[in-house]
């Protein structure tokens, strides 16, 4: 931590179907001496998009979205581009849709619905043909929230907790709502290489991105929902399975992401087991979630650090899943 001059540090590691461990660090709140606790809300960041991705999934087990199908068929007010765009070219980030620009990381304005905050992307033209690249962006989930929200005839956060946090008593997770008060909610902070100090992070308001990553939670939280995912509380095992093969692009290259899942080369495998993950970054936070799946046994490792800008994450996640397997 102090290498990194990170202010706060939770965590938590699943075995199985079981937490088996969860502590914290340092300080939430540094002004105000508030020490971090395993029950302190951090921001989810883009750990919000396999969230997402397995709502939708849950909907596709019910037949209800064919993945193949254009993204207009479920949500019509999504102008048309040169080309259709495919749910499933949403979930993997083939969809040509652009990342965001320099002004637009940090979010200012307030949107009341998911949908809303479309208007800031949709009417521009894309960077590819659908289906022939990869290309990471936020806005591929912000658009798969408004379809979840057309289809269900649900509100999106609605949906989200009925379908994904209480089924995996993700008790902790909330809506990041700037404008409510909200319990054992931590501070984010950035550091200054040129002072070499602390400093709050800056304000940014999440509305913009609720589906990409606009959630508070807790490494605890995060940790059942990896056990609902390869428990099979969510989907299927099969269909968690199809979430994590990796897409083969026309250029003979895998992308390295699946459906809401980062991902290795198919056959690389970490002392014998598959890794799947996905990190966060966000004005105030980094984060890492890590599974480790085999035949044998599940294992996820959830860290959520209070500072932006936090390297080696996923480095730090394998360090400690191979002190588990020395220790098995």
């Amino acid at each position: 931590m102090a290498n990194q001059h990170i202010p706060g540090l939770s965590i938590a590691i699943s075995i199985d179907t079981n937490i088996v461990w969860k502590n914290a660090y340092g300080m939430s709140d540094i002004e105000n001496s508030v020490p971090m606790t395993t029950n302190t809300k951090l921001r989810t960041a883009s750990i919000g998009k396999p969230m997402t991705a397995t709502a939708i999934m849950q909907l596709y087990e019910k037949g209800i979205i064919n993945l193949n199908d254009s993204v207009q068929k479920y949500y019509s007010l999504f102008p048309s581009k040169n080309w259709p765009i495919s749910i499933y070219q949403l979930l993997t980030h083939q969809s040509g849709i652009r990342p965001y620009h320099d002004g637009e990381v940090i979010n200012h304005q307030h949107y009341k619905n998911v949908c809303d905050a479309l208007s800031i992307f949709a009417n521009d033209t894309l960077l590819f043909k659908p289906g022939t690249n990869y290309s990471y962006t936020s806005f591929n989930y912000n658009l798969l929230g408004c379809v979840l929200q057309q289809v269900s005839k649900t509100d999106y956060y609605t949906f989200m907790c009925k379908n994904v946090f209480e089924p995996s008593k993700m008790n902790a997770t909330v809506l990041d709502d700037v404008n409510s008060l909200i319990e054992d909610r931590a501070s984010g902070y950035r550091y200054n290489t040129q002072n070499k100090i602390l400093e709050n992070s800056n304000f940014h308001d999440p509305s913009d991105r609720i589906p990409a990553g606009g959630f508070l939670t807790t490494p605890t939280d995060l940790a059942k929902f990896a056990i609902a995912v390869y428990d099979g509380k969510l989907i299927s095992q099969k269909t968690f399975s199809e979430m994590i093969l990796n897409p083969k692009l026309p250029n003979g290259s895998f992308s390295g992401y699946g459906i809401g899942w980062g991902l290795y080369e198919p056959n690389d495998k970490f002392h014998g087991y598959t890794e799947v993950f996905h990190g966060g970054q966000t004005p105030g936070v980094s984060n890492m979630l890590v599974l480790f799946l085999s035949s044998n046994k599940k294992v996820s490792i959830a860290i959520m650090t209070n500072l932006e800008g936090v390297q080696r994450r996923g480095e730090i996640c394998e360090k400690i899943f191979e002190m588990i397997l020395d220790n098995k």
